[in-house]
């Protein structure tokens, strides 16, 4: 495990977080470190959308893939 240290975060960003923890029955720390690792995923799916071959012979496209994947995000 790594330590780090946020600093110079504004009121209203720290504010903000703190009550989203507080109604998760969550630590700020905890809170914020799951936050982060959802930004990671994030992060590496993207590098691999990115790498990734189109499937041939589909005539669905990436983008075909991430608009329906945003679709049920949205209505969710």
């Amino acid at each position: 495990m790594r330590r780090m240290n946020l600093r110079d975060e504004p009121e209203d960003v720290y504010l903000t977080l703190a009550a989203a923890a507080e109604e998760n029955r969550q630590s700020l720390s905890a809170f914020v470190v799951d936050r982060l690792a959802e930004a990671a995923r994030v992060v590496r799916s993207a590098d691999y959308v990115r790498t990734y071959p189109a499937p041939q012979g589909t005539a669905v496209s990436v983008d075909d893939a991430v608009a329906a994947v945003r679709e049920v995000r949205e209505a969710s």
